[in-house]
């Protein structure tokens, strides 16, 4: 009898342990391990190329094309009817915006924005030990604290790869990227990445 009851309390234990664990959702992660994970996978960025879809705070949702080459170099270029061109230059961000024909692209500086941990090769200044991890239905959400903005970046688990970022400004305004149709370290040529036809296009 002792045994069969033992056997019994041992059963009912696993089985509560394994439900405890099937409807657990959000589980942390060994921070150590987790950001090294992440920065070896975004070391291994060199070039990127992806669609991405933009919601923001007003629930507008933007298309577009996503280049990327490190370092510093990135371009979003946005589907019609918006013809809207984001391109890195030096320490700078440019937007050229068709609607603003005329005056020049609206300048910010990079570090005003959470793209450096995609487009920098160092991220030990970007991503640190204090910075929060933790797995929510094998995706790895990522949030960074920064004095211009705070950032939350998505990875799917296994294997390591981005899944999009949302940001909010210093005014609380939300913004949302989602990436799909990512094409990791092919060639991408340098003149994706030059302004020169932008400028020429912002004068028409």
């Amino acid at each position: 009898m002792q045994m069969r009851d033992f056997r019994k309390k041992f059963f009912r234990t696993i089985f509560c342990i394994s439900i405890i664990f099937i409807f657990s959702n959000k589980v942390v992660l060994p921070k150590n391990n987790t950001i090294k994970l992440i920065k070896d996978y975004l070391a291994d960025i060199r070039t990127l190329q992806a669609r991405f879809s933009q919601t923001d705070y007003m629930g507008e949702i933007m298309t577009g094309d996503l280049f990327l080459k490190k370092p510093g170099k990135i371009r979003f270029s946005y589907d019609p009817p918006n013809y809207l061109q984001i391109v890195s230059k030096q320490q700078a961000i440019l937007i050229f915006d068709p609607k603003n024909s005329g005056t020049g692209p609206l300048t910010y500086p990079l570090s005003y924005t959470p793209l450096g941990f995609l487009i920098k090769n160092d991220l030990s200044s970007l991503i640190g030990e204090n910075d929060k991890s933790f797995e929510l239905n094998n995706v790895i959400f990522l949030k960074i604290r920064n004095p211009q903005y705070q950032l939350s970046i998505e990875f799917n688990k296994n294997p390591v790869s981005i899944i999009g970022w949302e940001f909010k400004n210093q005014m609380g305004e939300m913004i949302k990227i989602r990436l799909k149709d990512i094409r990791k370290n092919n060639y991408i040529s340098d003149e994706i990445f030059k302004t020169e036809k932008d400028y020429e296009l912002f004068k028409k």
